[in-house]
């Protein structure tokens, strides 16, 4: 389907996940536990492919403080990147579980971003292009502290020609963005979904209806309902997925993990509802491990017998 897949990160992160023996408030706590990972949407996106064998290329802005720390634990997932490095740190994520195992997840704003930084990045975009082919470009994960929607929007578009796809999963844009982006691929959230429409989208009806009302404007969407399971429409085909009950340790990188297996299975030649079928199953096994670790083929081969689904009209 693609000769090449990008991601693009305007603002990563390094996920730092710490286990509380207490929790109290008097007293300092003490961590039993900690763990980090190179993070962010579009990274996490970029290490689940690459671990279930399709390898999405990272590139994107990371400060230059803590650069060696983010870019050597990309390079331990085995990810292929090219980050421009820039005046600042790349902001640090905390997600905090507590003994009870309810957990407080915490995402920094990140470091503003340059005009000359955002011209560096846009050469490297542009020379991972130029080949001929079909490249899809990820964008995905939240604005620098300096950027606008409208600039960053600019920026995708500046990409778009011939044989150049998108992917977003974002959320500050919005429905009215859609018609004019015309990505491949979305994939929010139900509150992102609300978000986007302005809509309270109380029943699984008017989430659908919804998503088929974008299909002149987007080939797949994909509608995360956490662990009620997914939606999925596209031009042909759509279906209500079901995911089974398991024992969850952190649902941090489930929807990242759900987008990079719908894509890995569409490069398979899965046919789109069994695509979608197999990013939720990656989804769900995502939410069993602890922090933002990466789902394997065989984990998420073994919750898929469990997985059911239902076409939609």
């Amino acid at each position: 389907m693609f000769d090449k897949i990008v991601t693009i990160s305007l603002n990563p992160a390094l996920d730092v996940t710490i286990w509380l023996t207490t929790m109290d408030f008097a007293e300092p706590n003490k961590a039993a536990r900690e763990e980090v990972y190179a993070g962010g949407k579009s990274v996490n996106i970029s290490r689940v492919m690459t671990s279930l064998g399709m390898p999405a290329k990272a590139l994107g802005l990371c400060g230059k403080e803590n650069a060696g720390r983010f870019l050597k634990l990309l390079e331990q997932d085995g990810v292929s990147s090219d980050f421009v490095r820039l005046e600042g740190a790349t902001r640090e994520n905390l997600t905090i579980v507590i003994p009870d195992k309810r957990v407080l997840k915490i995402n920094r704003a990140g470091f503003p971003v340059s005009i000359e930084g955002m011209k560096q990045l846009r050469t490297r975009v542009e020379d991972e292009i130029r080949e001929d082919g079909k490249v899809l470009l990820i964008f995905a994960g939240s604005l620098p502290a300096n950027l606008t929607p409208e600039s960053y929007k600019a920026f995708l578009l500046s990409f778009r020609r011939e044989g150049v796809y998108f992917a977003l999963d974002n959320s500050f844009f919005h429905l009215s963005d859609m018609a004019e982006i015309r990505p491949f691929l979305i994939k929010p959230n139900l509150l992102e979904f609300r978000q986007m429409s302005g809509s309270d989208l109380r029943t699984e009806q008017s989430i659908i209806k919804l998503a088929r009302s974008l299909t002149p404007h987007v080939d797949h969407v994909l509608v995360s309902l956490g662990a009620k399971g997914m939606i999925y429409t596209g031009q042909d085909s759509g279906c209500r997925i079901y995911s089974p009950q398991v024992p969850v340790r952190s649902t941090v990188g489930a929807g990242d993990t759900s987008l990079a297996a719908f894509l890995c299975a569409l490069q398979r030649g899965m046919a789109p509802c069994d695509a979608a079928v197999y990013g939720a199953a990656a989804g769900t096994a995502s939410v069993m491990l602890d922090g933002t670790g990466i789902v394997t083929r065989e984990m998420i081969d073994s919750i898929l017998p469990q997985m059911t689904s239902k076409g939609i009209r």
